[in-house]
């Protein structure tokens, strides 16, 4: 029995039960994430064999192809998203340079086994959460679901993912220039610093990096295609829907916990960013996850 849920081109999204896989499966033009929800077998890439369990996740690139040799009837999750759609969601963050090896052509026919992702229970536990919101957005009709809560879910998994392609692909990563580097220390230092607001002046973030205001503010514009402020509510409104997603605090208390300068404050933003106030998307996702049930 086959359930799928498919969208527009850039994300498309499955959800089916089989007992048999015939043939290998040719990737051409979008990469593609498995994640094993039941069952057991072997799942081979590239001519590479290994044994699969529930749990499991799968990213392959658009060189790879793939089969499955079922040993107990196995549940998918499959999700397939175009070249354009993954640079769209990873163009700036600190994990860029390792999708940006995703996305160079030499790679893709060695990414293989390197695709086996391995997560930490906390990252499992924050992914099944994302993707499970993303399966049941997506009705059984086929009609587009909200894009804007899509890209920020998939954003979300691409973020988990990252973390993992930076360290399982340590030789590969090319050498980034002064500037390059002096960029991702800021990044990392504005998310160590996001709910202080005096340390995230662009004067003091000048003088952290030994920069003129101006020529950091240029640099960080050419890196990832924003503005400092920009990409600081960003990643600030980033983690109010993560909290929304995967914790009981309040909005009061998402708020103070990322120095929002009030409720109604953080109201605003968020709903000029993603149409909903933050209780109503709270809702929203609460009535999602219970059709999901």
């Amino acid at each position: 029995m086959m359930k799928r849920h498919i969208q527009h081109d850039p994300l498309v999204l499955e959800e089916f039960e089989a007992t048999t896989w015939t043939s290998f499966r040719h990737l051409r033009n979008h990469f593609e994430l498995i994640q094993i929800r039941s069952g057991h077998g072997e799942y081979v890439v590239n001519n590479h064999q290994l044994a699969y369990r529930a749990s499991d996740l799968f990213l392959l690139g658009p060189a790879d192809s793939y089969s499955f040799t079922i040993a107990e009837p196995t549940r998918f999750g499959v999700l397939k998203f175009t070249e354009d759609y993954l640079t769209q969601l990873t163009a700036s963050g600190i994990h860029t340079g390792a999708w940006q090896l995703l996305r160079d052509s030499t790679l893709h026919a060695s990414l293989g086994l390197l695709g086996n992702i391995e997560l930490t229970p906390t990252e499992q536990q924050q992914l099944d959460a994302l993707l499970a919101i993303l399966f049941a957005e997506a009705d059984n009709r086929g009609t587009p679901f909200n894009d804007t809560l899509a890209e920020s879910l998939m954003g979300a998994v691409l973020s988990i993912m990252g973390r993992q392609l930076v360290s399982s692909m340590p030789k590969m990563r090319r050498v980034p220039s002064y500037a390059e580097e002096a960029m991702q220390r800021l990044i990392t230092y504005i998310r160590r610093h996001i709910a202080q607001p005096d340390c995230l002046r662009v004067e003091r973030l000048a003088d952290e990096f030994s920069y003129s205001p101006s020529h950091l503010s240029a640099l960080f514009k050419q890196a990832t295609g924003e503005s400092l402020g920009q990409y600081i509510l960003r990643y600030k409104l980033m983690l109010v829907e993560a909290r929304l997603q995967l914790s009981t605090l309040t909005v009061s208390q998402i708020a103070e916990e990322l120095a929002f300068t009030d409720v109604c404050h953080l109201n605003k933003l968020f709903k000029k960013h993603y149409h909903a106030t933050p209780s109503d998307y709270r809702r929203h996702l609460a009535t999602l996850a219970s059709v999901s049930i």
